[in-house]
C-alpha cells in the first residue's frame, strides 16, 4: 500500500472504522511478528505481544497523526510492549527459565533454519519466475502480501472469480515445482504469513 492509501486508510481508523483498522492490521502483522519473535524466540509469547500491540493501536487510534510515519509509531508502540513484557516476566520465575531455554535452543538453531528459509524463500521466487505474469502478480498480493480477493480485485481491474483461478494456477505451479526438501521451512513460511 501506499502512502496516501495508508493515510486514508489511518483517518478512516481514527473515526472507528474496523475494515480500515482490520486492512492496516493484515498488512503489518507479519512484519511486527516476526521482529517480536527475534526478541522474545517463543511464537506463543510472540502473538500475544502481536495482540497487545494492535489493541493499544485500537485503543488510541484517534491520537494517530497521519503527518507522521505509522511503521515508526507501530515500531514504537511493538518496542514498549516488548519491553514491558520483558519486565513482567523479570518477576516471573517459571516464566524467565522458559525464555532462557527458548533462547538457547533458538540460538542453536538460528544459522541453520536461517539458511533454510533463505533457501527456501529462494526456491519459490524461482518457482515465481517461471509464472505467468498475472499469476504470480495475483498470488503475491493474496498470499504473500495477505491482501484479500476483493482488495486484489478492485487492484488489478478483474473479478474475484479470476483472482481465484489464478491462485490455484499458482498453487498447482508451486506444488508441481516444489523441492519437498523444503517442507519444513514451507511450513513455518506459511505460519508465520497466516499470523
Amino acid at each position: 500500500m501506499n502512502v496516501d492509501e495508508e493515510i486514508v486508510l489511518l483517518k478512516q481508523l481514527a473515526q472507528g472504522n474496523e475494515k480500515s483498522f482490520e486492512t492496516l492490521y493484515y498488512a503489518y502483522r507479519i512484519k511486527v511478528f516476526g521482529g517480536i519473535l527475534k526478541l522474545v524466540k517463543s511464537s506463543d509469547f510472540a502473538q500475544d505481544i502481536l495482540q497487545d500491540v494492535f489493541v493499544k493501536v485500537w485503543q488510541n487510534r484517534s491520537k494517530i497523526n497521519t503527518d507522521k510515519s505509522f511503521k515508526s509509531y507501530l515500531y514504537a508502540i511493538t518496542q514498549s510492549a516488548v519491553y514491558d513484557f520483558f519486565r513482567k516476566i523479570a518477576s516471573d520465575k517459571t516464566k524467565t527459565d522458559q525464555l532462557i531455554a527458548l533462547s538457547v535452543n533458538h540460538y542453536a538453531n538460528d544459522i541453520e533454519q536461517e539458511l533454510s528459509y533463505k533457501d527456501m524463500e529462494k526456491h519459490l521466487r524461482d518457482i515465481l519466475d517461471i509464472m505467468p505474469e498475472r499469476c504470480r502478480e495475483v498470488y503475491v498480493l493474496c498470499k504473500l502480501e495477505g491482501r484479500s480477493y476483493d482488495e486484489v480485485a478492485q487492484l488489478l481491474n478483474i473479478s474475484t472469480a479470476t483472482i481465484n483461478n489464478h491462485i490455484v494456477k499458482a498453487s498447482r505451479i508451486i506444488k508441481s515445482n516444489w523441492n519437498w526438501s523444503y517442507y519444513g521451512a514451507m511450513v513455518l513460511f506459511f505460519t508465520m504469513i497466516e499470523y
